[in-house]
């Protein structure tokens, strides 16, 4: 597997095909970046795994899906 991801997936992840599209959703994203010496932004795949909640000693201490509503600051709304 490659450390950077490829040119496809980010625009899979960005939902752009162009540079500067890419580079401002990626900012916007909060996502970190580099540019190589095309111009094209270089996405660390780590970088990606950690945002999106891949981290195993993350996951291991409070899965998303055990969540009660309680934890969610839903404020008096009741949910079923």
């Amino acid at each position: 597997m490659n450390l950077f991801l490829s040119k496809n997936e980010v625009a899979e992840l960005t939902g752009r095909k162009q540079r500067q599209k890419q580079l401002e959703q990626l900012t916007a994203m909060r996502i970190t970046f580099t540019i190589d010496a095309f111009g094209w932004p270089k996405v660390l795949r780590k970088a990606i795994e950690a945002e999106l909640g891949a981290n195993p000693t993350w996951q291991s201490t409070k899965s998303r899906s055990t969540l009660k509503a309680s934890e969610l600051n839903l404020g008096d709304k009741s949910y079923g």
